[in-house]
């Protein structure tokens, strides 16, 4: 059984990763010599090949980790679904992504493989959890976070104020300098957009911003 880790919440896919490391290896001498864990950013097609086809020294079988693995080119993808698709009984494969767009065809072959585990999404039950899935990019599960707030009767005017408290405090060490200014100035332009009213719901000039948000901190993960 080979997995996916998806979401935006790291601590999540670490403990999934452990779980799995105790379940494929077992002893502490074999979790040292046959686990190997790779960065998919600019990983060469000969790297991954010996990775996936190396033989276990102890362990009944190896685990091999790719992590950042939105990052695997075509090439690589490929080589990953030709060994999935094989007996491969002395490795198992375990992809960690923070977003895994299962919609690109490739992606999707991959996904229908690997036995999504450790994905769930983190819960948002305050506008600092919020700010922490904008800040990792995954605006999706920003909105669906801020229609939980909505849904506890949350102010906008007192949740955009918690929203430029966590970007000045929680999300500014996260990020360049470039982008941090970016995103004061999208949450000023929802500041103004909330006391003039410029949206039928005032609702709407939040989730504008999350999206704006989300969307500014992608550069950095190319």
């Amino acid at each position: 059984m080979d997995f996916l880790l998806y979401g935006p919440d790291l601590e999540l896919r670490d403990k999934a990763l452990d779980r799995i490391k105790k379940e494929v290896l077992g002893a502490v001498d074999a979790a040292r010599l046959d686990f190997e864990s790779l960065d998919s950013n600019k990983l060469s097609a000969e790297k991954l090949k010996i990775a996936l086809y190396a033989l276990p020294g102890i362990a009944p079988c190896r685990l091999v980790h790719l992590y950042r693995a939105e990052k695997l080119v075509k090439e690589n993808l490929e080589l990953i679904l030709a060994f999935l698709q094989a007996e491969h009984s002395h490795a198992v494969l375990v992809l960690e992504a923070e977003e895994w767009d299962a919609r690109a065809k490739m992606r999707s072959d991959v996904s229908r493989l690997l036995k999504l585990t450790g994905t769930e999404a983190p819960s948002v039950d305050s506008v600092f959890k919020l700010m922490d899935v904008a800040a990792a990019g995954n605006g999706v599960g920003a909105l669906r976070g801020l229609s939980n707030l909505f849904g506890n009767d949350e102010d906008p005017a007192r949740l955009l104020g918690g929203m430029v408290w966590a970007w000045s405090n929680n999300v500014k060490r996260r990020i360049s300098p470039d982008v941090y200014k970016k995103g004061l100035l999208v949450l000023q332009e929802a500041d103004i957009a909330l006391k003039r009213s410029h949206f039928p719901e005032r609702e709407h000039v939040l989730e504008v911003a999350v999206v704006k948000l989300s969307l500014l901190v992608k550069p950095l993960k190319a």
